[in-house]
């Protein structure tokens, strides 16, 4: 999603200038009546929408699973697809470490050592899918994150 990135302000010689008539139900009316050298753009709810939808999705992340036993191709590189409902084809999400928190040095060595692999490897999305390729592939499981998504 490309957002707007032309918006012009009005321009104008001079003062605003205003015509104020009454209505027949006795309030008054005000028409802009100033002559712009350059007409500017609204930005309105739709705008603001777009924008701040953008803006989220850069700090959000989403966790895929990558199984060990998940990888397929005979030979380098190997390939394996996950569904990830939240991607469009579109995205380029960043890959991030999701290590849990308080994990021992055996877990801590284990999925560096597969997120080495994954992170040295490329991925494309695809509408609700994202697909890894590696050119060797992980012994364990491990849960990554696309940040970005």
């Amino acid at each position: 999603m490309a957002l707007k990135t032309d918006y012009k302000d009005a321009m104008f010689d001079g003062a605003r200038k205003y015509r104020i008539t009454q209505n027949p139900d006795g309030t008054s009316g005000i028409a802009d009546e100033t002559v712009y050298t350059q007409q500017g753009d609204r930005f309105g709810a739709n705008d603001i929408n777009e924008t701040n939808t953008a803006v989220n999705r850069l700090t959000h992340t989403i966790s895929v699973t990558l199984t060990a036993a998940g990888w397929t191709g005979s030979a380098a590189p190997y390939s394996q697809t996950v569904n990830a409902e939240e991607i469009t084809a579109d995205d380029e999400p960043v890959l991030v470490s999701m290590l849990a928190e308080g994990a021992d040095s055996a877990a801590q060595k284990s999925y560096n050592k597969a997120f080495a692999i994954v992170a040295a490897g490329t991925g494309t999305t695809g509408t609700g899918t994202v697909t890894f390729r590696v050119y060797k592939k992980p012994t364990t499981d491990i849960t990554v994150g696309l940040k970005g998504a």
